[in-house]
């Protein structure tokens, strides 16, 4: 595989439409609609959003495990999605994904020493098996649960096999899908503090999560994903002190980390191709909001905003 210059994950104007029914008939608006994302090489990013933002099926066509309609999804330096399959499958070992649901990761059939010793086989040919799956299970605190089969375990501790099955890969670019999903805050900063140990400068790490707080602790940039889009981007030391787009307001007001307009209504957004999708909710709008898209306004050297109340004319 050719080295790389570029940012190991670069998306460019990404749009995908679901496809339902006997024909496959496109839906009227799409899950993801022209997204840009890039993640540099050493770079921590959170990517956050409400439930139905896209942000999963983002990951999915990321790393090519999902079509696209159109753009281009370059990972570390290639156009997965021109590769072809078997190209693609090796590809894969330097880019991972660790999924939102732990048991995707796991055969209910092999026991955690199978299972890892699976994944040591394909990703550390040079390495002895059963050192490469003893260093995991230290690693991940699980040595006394070697024997346990999935349904033995704890959901903390089922996320943490997954964890050492995915990185026994030692990828270059991991995507991780709501690390911490159903985690109390304990098991939450230790899975994260694990995944945060085999960062390197030398690897890229996109983190997608609905809790704010840990973003704020984990990364050092934030994207923020509504209705298929990208509305914002921001450096995290600037979260919550900064004039913000009003759905980055929303999310902040109800993870505790900022205050709402008296008139902010919250809930489900609405999908909207013209004009702004969080216009129902907004108490910023504008009379272009609900029928011209707002394009991205540069407000600082790291902060750009998608919205029509916070433009050139503001």
């Amino acid at each position: 595989m050719k080295p790389y210059v570029e940012p190991p994950l670069r998306l460019e104007g990404i749009t995908k439409f679901y496809r339902r029914g006997l024909f496959g008939k496109a839906d009227a608006e799409p899950t993801l609609d022209d997204v840009d994302l890039t993640v540099h090489r050493g770079e921590v990013v959170g990517l956050i959003g409400e439930s139905g933002s896209g942000k999963t099926t983002l990951a999915q066509v990321a790393l090519a495990l999902a079509p696209i309609d159109s753009g281009t999804a370059t990972v570390l330096g290639s156009n997965l999605h021109s590769l072809p399959h078997r190209t693609l499958q090796r590809f894969r070992r330097r880019a991972q994904l660790l999924f939102q649901n732990a048991s995707a990761h796991l055969n209910p059939g092999l026991n955690v020493v199978q299972i890892l010793g699976e994944s040591a086989r394909l990703h550390r040919p040079n390495t002895p098996v059963k050192e490469a799956v003893d260093e995991a299970l230290a690693w991940v605190g699980l040595n006394h649960r070697r024997d346990a089969f999935p349904f033995q375990l704890s959901g903390g501790e089922c996320r943490r096999v997954g964890l050492a099955k995915v990185m026994m890969a030692r990828p270059e670019l991991l995507i991780a899908d709501e690390p911490t999903s159903g985690l109390d805050a304990g098991l939450k900063a230790e899975l994260i503090d694990l995944i945060l140990e085999q960062h390197t400068q030398q690897s890229s790490l996109l983190i997608i999560s609905h809790d704010l707080p840990l973003v704020k602790y984990a990364c050092s940039r934030v994207v923020v994903m509504l209705a298929g889009r990208v509305v914002e981007r921001f450096a995290t030391a600037t979260m919550g002190q900064q004039t913000h787009h009003p759905y980055t307001n929303s999310l902040l007001a109800a993870a505790g980390m900022g205050q709402p307009s008296p008139e902010q209504q919250t809930g489900a957004t609405t999908s909207l191709r013209n004009g702004c999708p969080f216009v129902e909710q907004c108490p910023a709008k504008t009379g272009p909001c609900t029928s011209v898209r707002p394009l991205p306004v540069q407000l600082g050297p790291e902060h750009e905003v998608a919205c029509h109340a916070l433009g050139d004319d503001s």
